[in-house]
């Protein structure tokens, strides 16, 4: 969170493997606030689409395969079980996310 957080002006998500962490955690920027999951999990997924995104890990832009609306779980900052719904622009983000844990870089 305190990377995400010194990043916040070119960065809405990180991976912990991604500053040397080799575990499933991520942190996303949802809105105005940021999320943490420990193990996360997409359960379901609807409305593919195709993009381009950035990357802190690459430069320039590469397209990626993503889908408008994801059901996701994991574990929050309190090791609580949660299963959520996300969409657009932050389902987007959770995904990328997802990817560097499961070694995927656009």
């Amino acid at each position: 969170m305190d990377t995400l957080e010194a990043h916040a002006a070119g960065c809405v998500g990180m991976a912990a493997n991604m500053i040397g962490e080799h575990k499933r955690i991520i942190a996303v920027v949802d809105g105005r606030k940021r999320v943490l999951m420990y193990n996360p999990v997409i359960l379901e997924s609807s409305g593919r689409y195709e993009t381009e995104e950035g990357c802190l890990s690459l430069e320039g832009e590469r397209t990626a395969v993503r889908y408008k609306t994801i059901k996701v779980s994991y574990l929050d900052k309190d090791f609580r079980s949660r299963t959520k719904q996300y969409s657009g622009y932050t389902a987007q983000i959770i995904q990328h996310e997802i990817d560097h844990c499961n070694g995927i870089i656009i």
